[in-house]
């Protein structure tokens, strides 16, 4: 099946007013989803995770935060049209007809066209470039936040929605459930009337398994149990019937029961309402458990990415040394019973402030040895595909 979403060369910087400088949160980040599939991205606590999802939904602050690269997507049909005008809107004439970057063929090529698919962050580089050191800002940033909320006005929530990992947060807590679900239901349906929202709300209740309804309607976010408001907030969510659903964090804060509730949920989801999913998550064994393909983050960079199949599942490898010890620290349950000490990763995740030369695994990778490390140290390795459809960014699977 045919891509919905690419994502490559994802940059997003935040500007430090202490140390007046340009700090990393993700730096060349990518990965492929296929349609109908569910993508899990992983990484330990403070990789890029969180600030990834944000900028695929157009939510990094156009000042301090900074974004660059390119994010392929295929949205609906009946919004491909506004779309693409709001692309060209803006962007200079002469960068609209670049013949610079072409996918298609004939009249058809287009630069911010690929496959079907458009890319969200087009015309980002006329505001922010990435080539000098400190990085500058070239143009007004309140226009890229103009672009980026009118390039996203049919894709956010309407293409695109996300569940974020604390229900608490994404809620108003003064305003009624009920009150809240229909500013969304209006947003993308101006024309229904009040029996009819509430019949929608009262179905999408239903399909996450949130009774009753009525009742839920008209109580109040903080008198919701933490389950019960992730499953507001996924019902909402899925209410303009998403193509993609990112679920960032879906479980964190819940009991080991409704961890499980809110996992077979989500799945039933993709299953009943074809939908693509980008499931996120820092535990590793519960994304191989979901996940049809899996992206491995560490330090801002995807570092592996490919079929779980080939990830996660073939005990062989090949992995990239931080994969295999993610793998390796997954407790047996011979050792939690017997109430063995949890192995861990030797070492630290470098600080964000810290420029990185080399590989940014190298000072916790058991590999990084004699002139290997001397390699590491110094130079950025790429994504090597080590088989097909499978990329790892490491020196050891360079040909």
């Amino acid at each position: 099946m045919a891509n919905l979403a690419e994502l490559k060369g994802l940059k997003v910087y935040f500007y430090d007013q202490r140390d007046r400088r340009f700090i990393r949160a993700v730096e060349d980040m990518e990965f492929e989803v296929e349609e109908g599939s569910i993508m899990g991205l992983v990484g330990e606590s403070g990789c890029g995770k969180t600030i990834t999802a944000r900028a695929l939904m157009g939510l990094i602050d156009s000042y301090p935060g900074l974004i660059g690269g390119k994010f392929y997507f295929r949205p609906r049909p009946e919004d491909t049209l506004e779309l693409v005008r709001n692309i060209r809107r803006g962007v200079s004439r002469e960068k609209t007809h670049s013949r610079d970057v072409q996918y298609g063929s004939g009249s058809q090529k287009k630069p911010y066209k690929k496959d079907g698919m458009f890319d969200l962050f087009y015309g980002i580089e006329e505001f922010v470039t990435f080539k000098k050191k400190p990085f500058t800002i070239i143009k007004d940033t309140e226009k890229w936040l103009r672009r980026m909320d009118r390039i996203m006005e049919n894709i956010r929530g309407k293409n695109i929605a996300i569940v974020f990992q604390n229900p608490g947060l994404s809620l108003n807590p003064y305003i009624p459930v009920g009150l809240q679900f229909e500013k969304t239901l209006r947003r993308f349906n101006p024309g229904l009337k009040r029996e009819e929202i509430r019949s929608r709300m009262l179905e999408l209740f239903n399909s996450v398994k949130l009774y009753p309804g009525e009742k839920i309607i008209g109580m109040y976010p903080p008198s919701l149990s933490v389950g019960m408001a992730q499953r507001v907030v996924i019902a909402i969510a899925i209410s303009s019937s998403p193509k993609l659903l990112i679920a960032d964090e879906p479980t964190t804060g819940l009991d080991t029961s409704n961890r499980i509730r809110i996992i077979d949920l989500l799945l039933s989801l993709v299953n009943e309402k074809a939908l693509t999913m980008i499931f996120i998550s820092h535990n590793i064994g519960l994304v191989g458990s979901v996940a049809d393909s899996i992206t491995v983050m560490y330090a801002g960079y995807a570092v592996e990415r490919g079929s779980n199949s080939v990830v996660i599942m073939s005990k062989k490898g090949p992995n990239h040394p931080y994969t295999e010890a993610l793998l390796e620290v997954i407790p047996e349950e011979s050792e939690i019973i017997a109430g063995r000490r949890l192995k861990v990763i030797e070492g630290n995740v470098p600080g964000n402030k810290i420029e990185i030369k080399g590989c940014p695994f190298m000072p916790r990778c058991r590999y990084a040895k004699g002139k290997l490390a001397k390699l590491c140290e110094n130079e950025k390795p790429e994504l090597y595909e080590v088989e097909p459809e499978h990329f790892i960014r490491c020196f050891l699977f360079r040909e």
